[in-house]
Parts: structure tokens; sequence; C-alpha cells
């Protein structure tokens, strides 16, 4: 897939609570579900950021403040320019039928992508689980009430929803329901217990993986995974169950900016 740069100015930012905020910008990328694009602000480098939605002339990305970069972008206003580039990485593998997304935190963007397109390609069934910390820290509510036929939400202090997490709802669906598929979204450790839950039931599933990356296009080894040498940024990020169970790395650890492991 061609891949270009493109400068553009910041079209809308809205707040979605104190640390989230979604950035739109008026341009075209023609981007898949689970795909990402690589970010710059000039003088403070670049950083990968999952896509959240995309039309006919404009894209967003859902994006949380942790670090210098994020801070300094969180400071910028309408019409201040940033570049993109991509999209990069393999997108979900779109399937119908009865389908269940898992998601957690601020990772569920791409499961709202996903649930866009999964509905405009007619899905049978499409239910998702949205789990957080907190109400406050979840995102798309409304969202996936209307671009699925069922939602639920768990949040960890039983602020709105389920008390408990999305993995545990996801238990509890499976007891009485069946799908043909489950897209996962969310915190690594979250994503590996799912996993096992999948496998209990023999789901396939897909998951949408993140690592450090400062390339996006499989030159600077940072997201490579062990054993296999699996690049994430070319070969995933999304990764089906397969593949997964061949990463030694997954829910165990990543690499950190020199490229040493880091226990998750």
């Amino acid at each position: 897939m061609k891949c270009d740069r493109q400068t553009l100015p910041i079209a809308a930012i809205r707040e979605e609570n104190t640390s989230l905020r979604t950035f739109t910008f008026n341009g075209k990328l023609n981007a898949e579900p689970g795909q990402f694009i690589m970010l710059t602000i000039f003088s403070q480098g670049e950083k990968p950021f999952s896509i959240q939605d995309v039309d006919e002339n404009s894209f967003s990305m859902t994006i949380k403040n942790i670090g210098p970069f994020t801070d300094r972008l969180f400071k910028m206003k309408d019409g201040e320019l940033v570049s993109v580039r991509g999209p990069y990485g393999q997108s979900f593998t779109r399937k119908t039928g009865n389908i269940l997304m898992v998601g957690g935190g601020y990772a569920t963007p791409p499961l709202r992508f996903l649930a866009k397109k999964l509905r405009e390609d007619g899905v049978t069934r499409l239910v998702n689980i949205n789990g957080a910390r907190t109400a406050e820290d979840l995102l798309y509510v409304d969202d996936f009430e209307i671009l699925c036929h069922q939602s639920h939400v768990a949040t960890d202090d039983g602020s709105l929803g389920h008390k408990g997490t999305s993995v545990g709802v996801m238990e509890n669906i499976l007891k009485h329901d069946s799908f043909d598929r489950v897209y996962i979204s969310g915190p690594e450790k979250m994503m590996k217990a799912a996993v096992v839950v999948a496998k209990k039931h023999a789901l396939p599933y897909e998951v949408n993986l993140e690592r450090y990356m400062k390339c996006g296009v499989g030159v600077c080894g940072s997201c490579v995974m062990d054993p296999t040498g699996f690049i994430l940024c070319m070969e995933g990020p999304i990764v089906d169950n397969e593949t997964l169970d061949g990463l030694d790395d997954f829910g165990v650890s990543h690499r950190g900016k020199t490229g040493h492991k880091i226990t998750i």
C-alpha cells in the first residue's frame, strides 16, 4: 500500500476526558481498522497512533497524554500543523457472522473504527464489551450502543455497568452464547486473559498488539518479537491466533528504546 506523507492543520480537537483527546484532520487516508499512522510534531519527533475513524475526506485519532510528545500535542490548537505518514501495518480481518469485540481502556479506538466497517459490511450480529477502570475512562459508550447490536460496559470500580473487567463479562457471555470470531484490543495483560477465554471456547481471535515503534516500516527493529523475529509494525499490529501462539513475548515482555527487554 502506498503510504504518503501529509502536512495538515488540526481541524478539530474533542476532549474525551482529562487525559484523552480526539484529533481530526481534513485529508484522505486509505486506512482500514487496526492500522496506524506515524504523527510528526516539528522539532518534537514522531510517534505511532491507532486510527479511530476514517471518512471520505477526514480521519481521526484518539490519543492519551502520557509523555513529552503527547504533552506537546495537547498544547496545540486548531489550525496548527502536524505531519502524518501512513497508514502502516495489517488491519483486522473483517468477517461477517456473529462477532464479539472485547476492548479495554484507551486501546478501544480501533474497535470503534472496526464496528463502523463491520456494520457497513452487513455483519449478522455484533456484540461489544467496553471496559475501563472508571466511567470517566470509558470511550465511545454512545457510539458502541449505536453501532453494535448489543453493547456491554464494565468498570473496575463499578461506576458504570458491570463491576469488574471486560474479560469477566466475556466469560459470562460465552457461557450461553456463541460467536464466529472475537477481536480484542486493550492492555496486554487484559488481552492475554481474553485469549485464554477464547481458547477455552475454541473461538478464533485477533489481537491488537502495541510495541515501541521508531520507524513504522520494519527498519529499526524496535518492535521485533521473539522467537520468530515477527516485525510488528509490518506484520502486525493485528495478530491472529495462529501467529500469536508462536510469539513468546506476548503478555510477558517488550523492547524499550534501546532494544532491551522489559517485563510487562
